[in-house]
This record gives structure tokens, C-alpha cells and sequence, in this order.
């Protein structure tokens, strides 16, 4: 189990620093970096269902998950993701700012930041 963490770590740094590498701007461990093309990418949309469901459960709200449409990734001892999610609230849609704490390898999320984005 402890051999997996940083290898872990080293796929995700690498994916993301791939990523951004037509980005003047460099990746940095432990800052946030933007996480390309969310829409196809289905962990992140799955992290957004998570954030969302699990928004639901602690508080006997009925948002239904439409889509990520931004998110940023941060590496540190675990992964920390922040996102930008589209929910519908009886049938309106409204923006929301997420954050999921994710230890992958020990197949743990946790939503640690959950709230309306004014427009």
C-alpha cells in the first residue's frame, strides 16, 4: 500500500503537468492547477456526482447532477479537487463551488466544501 501513494502521486503530477504544458504558467505541487477538457474527463464528472449526492445526504436536499464545468486539482499528501458543478434545484439550474477531498488509493472521498455561486 505505501509503494502505491507515491506512484500515485507521480501519475497525477505527470498527467497534469502534460496537461498544461502549452500553459506559460507551471505546474506547481501543493498549488492549484486547471484540469483540462472536465467535460470528458469521467473521474471528474464522478467527483461531481460524488460532491453532489453527497451534498444531498447531509442535507435532505434533492439537487439533481447535470455537469463539472470547471475544476483544479491539488496535490499534496492526498488530492484535492475544486470544481465548478451545474445542479438542477426543482428543475432550475444553478452553479455550485465544490470541493472533494480524494485519497484514491485508499478508494476515500470526502466533500469538504459545498455552496450556491452567486451570479
Amino acid at each position: 500500500m505505501e509503494l502505491r501513494t507515491p506512484f500515485l502521486f507521480c501519475v497525477v503530477f505527470f498527467v497534469i503537468s502534460r496537461a498544461n504544458a502549452a500553459a506559460p504558467e507551471a505546474v506547481i505541487a501543493g498549488g492549484w492547477n486547471e484540469i483540462p477538457d472536465v467535460n470528458n474527463n469521467t473521474h471528474i464528472q464522478d467527483l461531481g456526482m460524488f460532491a453532489v449526492l453527497a451534498f444531498n445526504n447531509l442535507t435532505g436536499s434533492n439537487l439533481f447532477f447535470y455537469a463539472v464545468f470547471q475544476a483544479q486539482a491539488q496535490i499534496a499528501d492526498s488530492l484535492n479537487v475544486r470544481m465548478v458543478i451545474q445542479a438542477l434545484e426543482t428543475q432550475l439550474p444553478k452553479m455550485y463551488k465544490a470541493y472533494v477531498w480524494e485519497k484514491p488509493w485508499e478508494n476515500f472521498k470526502n466533500l469538504t466544501f459545498f455552496e450556491t455561486v452567486l451570479a
